[in-house]
């Protein structure tokens, strides 16, 4: 055995069934290996950035680490891109860069990259292995690393000679510290302090399995408490119950925040309190909150690193959630009931879609409005960075089994690669991606992929012209001096089509509902470009008609 061969066989034993690639000269032996290895099926992408987006969405999919192999240098550098993606959103990511042979390190050799200095930021770990007898252990190790604590990625170092050593193997999953179960009285005194409250709420982050909604639900029914979920993460709690207090996004309203604000007491379960889902740091207020924090994590890392709660809690969202669910209260303060009024109050208002007409194109909103009625229960929905996504963040109602995915890190190209990435791991389910034209010029190129593989995703692409969010800062700062934010485009659905893709054109209102019907019906790869307004630019801001048509 090689020590390629001793890598993917401890790859199989960790469970790992997926790689996404570009394939590169610098890890030959790996792809050989895999060759003999059935259990893993390698998709080979279009771009190093594509193929390691693919790698975090299916980790935000499986909860289990993405696996990702670039090429040295330029493959290397293009998968930075989902390095940082996976550091921001705490994805666990494994990284396997092929490198130089041993004997040129240090020499400025083709293609040559010091990892260690270039990613040591990022990732959690950075190791070039030397010896093929140590990579297997170094790969189990390293797994370990990006599932412990808060979880982020790791990245392994390839010298291409060493990969033929000799080597034994495979390794298996390194022993890790259990998450611990939460302590009997911590847990008592929690459910006391939420039923004492008179105006509690619950921030709930992506620690919370989708699988274990409907036990956070019971949860909220149980203690009357009001849950607001973090950023992007609308999938966590229904958003049409009773108890749902609104997205905690990018630049949600003002009124939003001062809604919350009168809140007595905090919990926030399996978040780590970023500074968009706290506004700015400003609910809870840094460091010391104006309201009493119960903070539930499963990473001891999280407890106390920027917030200091009252009551930290180190445990799993599961099992504090059904601990706690014991304590119910018999009865909750009566103020609480216009509590929950005021909260899920606002949200509903905030929610309501008012039909738009647009003079040049389409509303997007008129599109999420169609999703609405049109999405089955157990869709996946992805989405890139931009203000056309402020209209889903806004308006659209998640519920059932749907799931959200999208990157916190608010990297562009997200939407495309991660809708891929979810069909092929559910290839049952409709995966609808929504994507702007700047997002899918950057890594549409993964349509390709998709056909290649038979990955069904629906791309519902609103096309402006422009780098909306930037033209929106630009607006805001500059009125009217509009520099660097129009894009040329070209026939979106013709590209589709090229690609192999069925497609279909939204020009007018009157069109959404039969194409979202016929495209969502397709049971192939699918794109539908929306031409969309600029005017509305975005769900919470317009341009002036005169300027967007400048």
């Amino acid at each position: 055995m090689n020590a390629a061969q001793a890598l993917v066989k401890t790859l199989v034993a960790h469970g790992i069934d997926r790689i996404f690639c570009v394939p590169g000269e610098s890890y030959l032996p790996v792809l050989d290996a895999l060759y003999d290895t059935p259990s893993i099926q390698l998709v080979s992408c279009r771009h190093e950035g594509g193929a390691g987006l693919m790698a975090v969405a299916d980790s935000k999919l499986t909860r289990r680490a993405g696996v990702v192999c670039v090429s040295r240098g330029p493959g290397a550098s293009n998968a930075s891109l989902a390095v940082h993606v996976a550091e921001q959103d705490a994805v666990p990511l494994l990284v396997l860069i092929g490198q130089i042979e041993r004997k040129d390190i240090g020499r400025g050799a083709f293609q040559e990259v010091d990892y260690k200095k270039t990613f040591g930021g990022m990732c959690k770990g950075v190791w070039e292995v030397l010896k093929g007898e140590d990579l297997a252990a170094v790969c189990s190790e390293a797994i370990a690393c990006a599932t412990s604590g808060i979880p982020g990625p790791v990245l392994i170092s390839l010298p291409e000679d060493m990969l033929l050593d000799p080597a034994s193997g495979p390794a298996m999953p390194a022993a890790m510290a259990p998450i611990p179960a939460p302590g009997t009285a911590d847990v008592a005194r929690a459910a006391e302090m939420l039923t004492a409250a008179l105006r509690p709420v619950m921030v709930v982050g992506a620690s919370l399995p989708p699988e274990d909604v409907a036990l956070l639900v019971k949860v909220s029914e149980a203690f009357q408490l009001p849950v607001a979920v973090g950023w992007k993460q609308q999938h966590l709690f229904p958003n049409r119950h009773a108890n749902y207090a609104g997205h905690l996004g990018y630049n949600i309203p003002a009124a939003h925040l001062e809604t919350l604000q009168p809140a007595d007491l905090v919990l926030a379960l399996g978040s780590r309190l970023g500074d968009v889902t706290t506004q700015g740091y400003r609910f809870p207020m840094t460091p010391v909150p104006t309201q009493p924090l119960i903070h539930v994590h499963p990473a001891r890392e999280v407890l106390g690193r920027v917030y200091k709660p009252q009551l930290p809690i180190q445990a799993g969202c599961r099992d504090f959630l059904t601990e706690l669910l014991k304590h119910a209260p018999a009865a909750v303060p009566k103020e609480r009931a216009a509590w929950i009024e005021r909260t899920h109050g606002y949200v509903e208002e905030l929610m309501r879609w008012m039909p738009l007409k647009a003079d040049d194109g389409v509303a997007y909103g008129s599109v999420i409005e169609a999703l609405n009625r049109l999405l089955p229960p157990d869709a996946i929905a992805t989405h890139d960075a931009g203000n056309f996504s402020t209209w889903m963040h806004r308006h659209y109602y998640f519920r059932d089994q749907q799931v959200l995915i999208g990157g916190e890190a608010g990297a562009m190209g997200f939407g495309v690669p991660a809708a891929v990435a979810a069909s092929l791991r559910y290839p049952n389910r409709k995966v609808v991606c929504l994507v702007g034209d700047g997002g899918m010029l950057m890594t549409g190129n993964e349509l390709a992929t998709a056909i290649m593989y038979g990955a069904k995703p629906l791309i519902l692409l609103s096309n402006n012209g422009s780098y909306g969010t930037i033209r929106q800062y630009q607006e805001k700062a500059y009125p009217g001096r509009i520099m660097g934010t129009r894009l040329s485009n070209p026939d979106f659905a013709a590209l589709g089509r090229a690609f192999g893709a069925k497609t279909w054109v939204i020009g007018n209102d009157e069109q959404i509902t039969p194409v979202l019907t016929e495209a969502l019906a397709a049971d192939c790869a699918a794109l539908v470009e929306v031409k969309s307004s600029m005017v509305f630019l975005s769900a919470f801001a317009r341009l002036d008609p005169a300027t967007a048509r400048a």
